[in-house]
């Protein structure tokens, strides 16, 4: 009984994992430089950070400003 127990836990976290693996990926983010200039197109991200951006060059500047290395969970509204 303690074997299917620790298999079903293995399925379990391998499917997790392939699931998270799917769900986020990172921004194509090019050099910015020290001037961060995005066009105004609304196509939302929703940042692994919870938060919507207008588009993923905008995710990209809220990775260079914080430094933070954020990725796309959805290509929509979070």
């Amino acid at each position: 009984m303690t074997g299917r127990i620790i298999i079903l836990g293995f399925l379990l976290l391998c499917v997790a994992a392939d699931a998270e693996s799917g769900l986020t990926r990172k921004p194509s983010c090019p050099d910015m430089g020290d001037v961060v200039a995005c066009p105004l197109n609304l196509a939302p991200v929703c940042g692994s950070d919870g938060n919507t951006y207008a588009n993923e060059c905008t995710l990209c500047a809220e990775r260079q400003t914080t430094k933070m290395d954020i990725l796309i969970v959805k290509e929509e509204s979070c």
